[in-house]
């Protein structure tokens, strides 16, 4: 859990949800609290992009989003600069929500060699084509991981560290 206190979530979603379908909610402080609370939003239906970087979001948080029933749409989930660890990559790498999504951006957490060991291992996310893993201490081994994965065979944009 992060200590950030969770702003009015629905009204949130409500002004910054555009007609094409970018919900951008990056430094909102929504924490983990927060993500669990937009996870339940049905609203989400009609985006297709989601911004969610610099909101000290956590591995809890990622596994409200994950298991979200409205989400499965996605074409693109930033996460950036939050506190999302190796488990919250797991969560990401087992979730059918996923299953459509493009872009996936987790720059600066500390998902480790292990957290790109499970993304890589992932066989929902095997339609992105874009992948940020920079600042995320996965090390050569996380690395390899990910780039000799069988599983992301339409990946043409990665950044490691």
């Amino acid at each position: 859990m992060s200590d950030y206190e969770s702003p009015d979530i629905k009204n949130l979603v409500l002004e910054n949800l555009t007609d094409g379908g970018t919900l951008n909610l990056e430094n909102r402080k929504i924490g983990d609290v927060g993500a669990a609370q937009l996870a339940n939003l049905e609203t989400l239906t009609k985006a297709t992009s989601l911004e969610l970087g610099d909101n000290g979001i956590g591995d809890s948080g990622v596994a409200a989003l994950c298991s979200s029933p409205y989400l499965s749409q996605l074409k693109v989930l930033n996460l950036k600069s939050n506190q999302i660890t190796a488990k919250g990559a797991e969560h990401i790498a087992l979730s059918q929500n996923w299953s459509n999504l493009d872009q996936l951006i987790l720059k600066f957490n500390q998902i480790g060699e292990e957290g790109a060991k499970h993304l890589a291992k992932s066989q929902v996310l095997g339609q992105i084509s874009t992948l940020d893993l920079f600042r995320n201490h996965i090390g050569p081994k996380g690395a390899h991981a990910v780039k000799s994965s069988p599983n992301f065979t339409r990946l043409n944009r990665v950044r490691l560290d």
